[in-house]
């Protein structure tokens, strides 16, 4: 029998429908869901097309992250004679945010030429000094049986470290891929950061001499010391002498410290905390304090301004916005006052210099304790970003006083320099690197963080 071509008909559209449906079903798009932040056992650098090349790029904000459960990593270790207070970290997590652990995180990316790193971590406070000179200064609880009258060194600034391994490096501890940054900064024999064998790459933000210019300290450990890379570094130690009781070589010399960043932006560096426009500090500070006690005009200053300027009958000069004043300015200014005609009069300007010296000095380290220079050749292979600038410390209501509440550091380094004092992260070669991290707060000697973690390029 055979069966109605009417039937053969709706029989096959009923077929067509149905697998339509089925197709339908089937491939119907769904979005991903979109990726949220997690954590992470190690560094995951992801691969990406768009380079997240500042602290508000998209990517960041939907990262894997890597946790940092700090350690006490370095502890106990003090400056030599002159420098004081500038072991912020001294006791480890126990002095670093009063007890209270930073929480550092690492985030991470790469494209074809460049490795990002992120990281994060709270603190309250900041710490922009390094080695600041002051007259008579603060003495140091830590240190009490050194005088703290004279010019001392005063102060030091927060840091993040980390440190990768350039070639086989080992201490009494072990080797790298096992230790980590113990084989280069942590040996038995003297608590300077060096190997016992091999080479460490060490990538150092400050913010004293990194957030100003935009740029990390590049540096080698070896079995002889720790040294800067080959190239101009971007800052040098402000001091006269050969030792940190010398006074300061430099002061600003008031004009305006324009620089262009390492990431193509340009600023105005404040002198109340940086100094790049340096002129020679003139003066004989022992014979500006003289001046300033003298019993009889000219001179009597103290008996106003008190006898380390905190003020008396009139107003307290001993400000780090005083002292940051240039010296033609503080003249100025100190002659505008109408009734300092008898205290001034009668100096000459080697007295006038002499006396603003002692100003200087007593004005709380308002005179940097190094001095910045634009970096070249492998000492500048790392860009740096802070959320953290002068222009916002100044803004702060302290001072010290972190507007943010936390640090947030990006440290962008091309993946191979081709520099034989740099890691080279060869990614046809391997794909995990080890290194280590350290945080610092007011300190360079002492510090906390982990000190062996994997960064791994997926």
């Amino acid at each position: 029998m055979r069966t109605p071509k009417k039937i053969l008909f709706m029989f096959g559209a009923g077929c067509l429908v149905a697998l339509m449906g089925s197709c339908r079903k089937d491939y119907l798009y769904e979005p991903p869901a979109p990726h949220t932040s997690k954590p992470t056992s190690s560094l995951i650098a992801e691969y990406v097309d768009a380079a997240p090349n500042l602290i508000t790029s998209p990517f960041w904000k939907t990262a894997d992250y890597l946790k940092i459960l700090s350690q006490n990593v370095s502890t106990g270790n003090l400056y030599g004679d002159g420098m004081l207070n500038m072991t912020g970290t001294f006791g480890g997590l126990n002095t670093f945010n009063k007890g209270t652990d930073p929480g550092l995180t690492l985030k991470a990316a790469y494209d074809k030429n460049y490795v990002y790193i992120l990281a994060e971590w709270t603190d309250p406070n900041v710490n922009p000094q390094f080695g600041n000179w002051a007259w008579n200064g603060v003495a140091d609880y830590l240190k009490s049986s050194e005088s703290n009258q004279g010019w001392t060194s005063q102060g030091n600034c927060d840091r993040f470290s980390m440190a990768f391994e350039i070639q086989s490096a080992s201490s009494s501890f072990g080797t790298f891929s096992s230790v980590g940054c113990q084989a280069a900064c942590h040996n038995s024999g003297t608590p300077a950061m060096h190997t016992d064998a091999g080479m460490v790459d060490v990538w150092n933000w400050n913010l004293a001499h990194s957030s100003p210019l935009g740029y990390a300290e590049d540096m080698v450990a070896n079995k002889d010391s720790l040294f800067n890379d080959a190239g101009q570094k971007f800052w040098m130690r402000n001091r006269k002498g050969a030792n940190d009781r010398s006074g300061p070589a430099y002061e600003w010399d008031g004009s305006s410290q324009n620089v262009n960043l390492a990431d193509g932006k340009t600023a105005i560096l404040d002198p109340k905390f940086y100094l790049l426009n340096k002129t020679l500090f003139k003066g004989d500070i022992r014979k500006g304090d003289s001046i300033y006690h003298k019993a009889t005009q000219p001179g009597e200053c103290n008996t106003c301004h008190g006898e380390k300027g905190e003020g008396a009958s009139e107003t307290a000069i001993n400000s780090i916005a005083q002292g940051a004043q240039s010296r033609s300015t503080l003249l100025t200014n100190m002659g505008n006052v109408s009734d300092m005609g008898p205290y001034l009069s009668g100096l000459s300007n080697a007295d006038l210099d002499n006396l603003v010296a002692y100003i200087k000095g007593i004005c709380a380290g308002s005179t940097p304790g190094s001095y910045l220079l634009m970096p070249s050749g492998s000492s500048a292979d790392i860009t740096a970003i802070s959320n953290v600038t002068g222009l916002q410390i100044t803004n702060a209501a302290s001072p010290t006083k972190n507007i943010h509440t936390t640090y947030q550091v990006l440290i962008i380094r091309k993946l191979k320099t081709g520099n034989n004092d740099d890691v080279q992260f060869d990614l046809s070669n391997s794909h995990d690197y080890k290194f280590g991290v350290a945080l610092m707060n007011a300190d360079g000697k002492n510090h906390i963080g982990s000190i062996v973690e994997t960064l791994t390029f997926k």
